[in-house]
């Protein structure tokens, strides 16, 4: 990770300051790398480790190095802990590879105008439709971090 940071990240990482985000191709390198499928299962294209240390050592080699990922954890530590324990077998399996891939990239919608990140204040509701056939979102969310490349909220 340390040399992926100085040859990958390190020399452009001033542009990206400027433009406020990393690019989009740059998630897939991080795929590539394995970051993203550290803790996603192996059925699904993961290493299948239940932990975080490793998100740790990115962290503290980032932060050596003086750069970010670009809030690539948002992608990882925030995304996917709800879809593992919550999705349903088929929905891993259509999700969870592009995921560890970072062919597809995940943000969390929590903060909301005039309640923050206070869970229990939120006002987003969402309803299944008359016919059942999907759910329908009513609220506004804002600040949502990884948002510009989120492809799943």
């Amino acid at each position: 990770i340390r040399a992926f940071i100085a040859a990958e990240v390190v020399p452009v990482y001033d542009e990206w300051f400027a433009a406020g985000q990393a690019p989009r191709d740059f998630y897939l390198k991080l795929g590539e790398l394995g970051v993203f499928g550290i803790e996603v299962d192996e059925e699904y294209g993961g290493a299948g480790i239940d932990s975080h240390k490793y998100e740790a050592v990115i962290y503290e080699e980032t932060a050596r190095a003086g750069v970010s990922f670009g809030g690539s954890g948002v992608h990882t530590l925030l995304g996917l802990p709800y879809i593992k324990m919550l999705a349903t077998d088929e929905q891993k399996k259509r999700w969870l590879p592009k995921f560890a891939t970072g062919e597809e990239m995940w943000a969390l919608a929590m903060t909301e105008p005039g309640t923050g990140s206070d869970v229990a204040g939120m006002k987003t509701t969402a309803k299944l439709s008359e016919d059942g056939t999907h759910y329908v979102l009513n609220g506004a969310k804002t600040f949502i971090t990884g948002g510009v490349h989120a492809d799943r909220v």
